[in-house]
């Protein structure tokens, strides 16, 4: 439902004076509102850049932060507070979500925003915006002032700019808490626009958000940028088991490459197992980068080029590889390679063998 919120509110962003104002698409606006008349009532008729209503007196920004879903009988409420750059409005939006569908069915202006409604906000307020402004001092400055000792460490995936999850700087920034606990907050981020409605043109473009962040409130910094996230695949959703397999390690691939920022990778891929004894046999005997059978977590991983499943009985075997780059090199610069078993009535996995 966080998506829809922040999908009506990117449609209002003001795009900086580098970018071309976007034009909004109506579709997509109407699918966020439950009816026309609240869209109207919200959206109002102006032009971007106007006063809207929903917009509570700050008519641009191009940041936009969405705090915790809280329930609220049989709707549910969502704080919202929007940024000129790295510069909060001077009131929080309270905006009333239908539960089940996530569509708007109405917005109300407050008082001052909370700071417990939004935990851990200030370090991405202050780097995003400072982005959004192309502000050298802190796009260039390579000491990361605001993120951790750990994240500036981390090298991140082939063309992406491991702090900005992109080949250049956002248009926009908008984040969505998705938890707290007392050493850090969680964020959904996206560095564009948030779609709910899928793409005709573009069909493999993802809805939501895109990326996550998370900020350690112990130091009030970002401790964590997971660019291009991968999400695992619904078991058993995939009538081919190639697509579903690569889908599945490279969600695996990504939570590795995160975990020594918090992520736990091992308990990110063990349910995806056919038993708790195959993965830990497999575990302790698949390389320093375990599964993958890597010396360090590579950047891509993929069904070999010219193999084909084979199926015998009821496991598909695959050849797999990994590459040291985001896309694949010519062959024999594979990082890795191995063969995936898969129980083809579970699409769980039996065996990961390396080959290389």
């Amino acid at each position: 439902m966080r998506s829809k919120v922040a999908s009506a509110f990117g449609q209002g962003v003001t795009a900086p004076a580098h970018y071309t104002q976007p034009t909004v698409d109506t579709a997509e606006l109407a699918a966020d509102f439950d009816s026309p008349a609240t869209m109207n009532a919200s959206w109002g008729t102006g032009p971007v850049g106007s006063d809207r209503p929903m917009d509570c007196g700050t008519a641009k920004y191009d940041g936009i932060v969405i705090g915790t879903v809280q329930a609220s009988g049989s709707d549910a409420t969502v704080p919202v507070v929007l940024y000129e750059n790295n510069k909060g409005g001077a009131a929080e939006v309270s905006v009333t979500v239908d539960p089940a569908s996530g569509v708007i069915k109405g917005t109300a202006c407050g008082g001052a925003p909370s700071p417990a409604d939004f935990p851990g906000v200030a370090p991405l307020a202050a780097y995003y915006g400072a982005v959004l402004t192309d502000d050298q001092s802190v796009v260039d400055n390579k000491s990361h002032p605001y993120f951790t000792s750990a994240f500036a460490s981390w090298t991140g995936d082939g063309d992406y700019n491991t702090d900005e999850c992109g080949q250049s700087g956002p248009d926009r920034w908008i984040v969505a808490l998705t938890g707290t606990t007392s050493a850090a907050s969680t964020w959904d981020f996206a560095p564009g626009p948030v779609m709910t409605v899928p793409d005709p043109t573009e069909p493999a473009m993802p809805t939501g958000f895109t990326s996550t962040l998370a900020v350690d409130l112990g130091s009030a910094k970002i401790s964590r940028v997971t660019c291009g996230r991968a999400y695992p695949p619904v078991l058993g959703s995939n009538p081919k088991t190639a697509d579903y397999a690569q889908q599945l390690l490279d969600y695996y691939r990504v939570a590795a490459q995160q975990k020594s920022l918090g992520v736990d990778a091992e308990a990110a891929i063990r349910p995806f197992f056919v038993s708790d004894a195959a993965f830990t046999k497999d575990w302790g005997s698949t390389g320093a980068v375990p599964l993958l059978c890597a010396k360090k977590v590579p950047l891509s991983v993929a069904v070999a080029d010219g193999t084909s499943p084979t199926t015998s009985g009821t496991q598909t075997t695959l050849h797999m590889v990994t590459w040291p780059d985001w896309h694949p090199d010519a062959p024999g610069q594979e990082a890795s390679k191995f063969t995936a078993v898969f129980d083809t009535k579970t699409m769980k996995i039996a065996s990961i063998t390396c080959t290389k």
